[in-house]
């Protein structure tokens, strides 16, 4: 029986190396650890941004934030507006998110990082790269995410590093073709 891809929340998860987070102080300096992010892509009718509401009570280090207003969608010629970046700072995510609900802002592009080490950036366009700590760190925000979703309970051990699996309804992980 073939999943409703309409109603799945994560299509698919991929394990990664990240080289791009640097330590605080020197940008030239990578922080040590191997394969601590991975990346999740959603379904598309799911706003990246609402996903961090999970991470509300983390303490925010550093932001980068790209916005531009949403244009109406009653009007036949739709005006674009020009992209800004927010120089607003905001201590955790919870404030974030609550100062963007009562904006009529379509986020661009976002990077978030965090005062325990992790990080959430952007990734293709709905899709998001969750950076952490270590592998432990990693396995458990990866099962948390999974069981948000109601897709069941996967065994992470067995995914290998940079290749990318869908995942079902029932928990059941199937490595993605090149050209799907």
């Amino acid at each position: 029986m073939k999943d409703s891809q309409e109603y799945i929340l994560i299509k698919s998860i991929e394990l990664r190396h990240s080289p791009w987070i640097t330590e605080d102080g020197d940008p030239n300096k990578l922080k040590e650890g191997k394969y601590r992010s991975f990346n999740i892509m959603f379904n598309h009718n799911l706003d990246r941004i609402s996903m961090l509401i999970h991470f509300k009570h983390l303490k925010i280090n550093n932001i980068k934030l790209y916005y531009r207003k949403k244009s109406s969608k009653r009007t036949k010629m739709k005006k674009a507006y020009p992209q800004h970046k927010m120089k607003l700072f905001y201590n955790n995510t919870l404030e974030l998110l609550t100062y963007l609900a009562g904006k009529n802002y379509k986020i661009d592009c976002f990077e978030i990082r965090f005062t325990n080490g992790w990080a959430i950036k952007n990734y293709w366009l709905n899709g998001l790269e969750f950076i952490t700590n270590n592998i432990i760190e990693r396995n458990f925000l990866l099962e948390k995410l999974i069981i948000i979703s109601g897709q069941g309970p996967i065994d992470i051990k067995s995914l290998l590093i940079n290749e990318t699996y869908l995942l079902g309804t029932n928990g059941e992980v199937n490595h993605k073709p090149l050209f799907a």
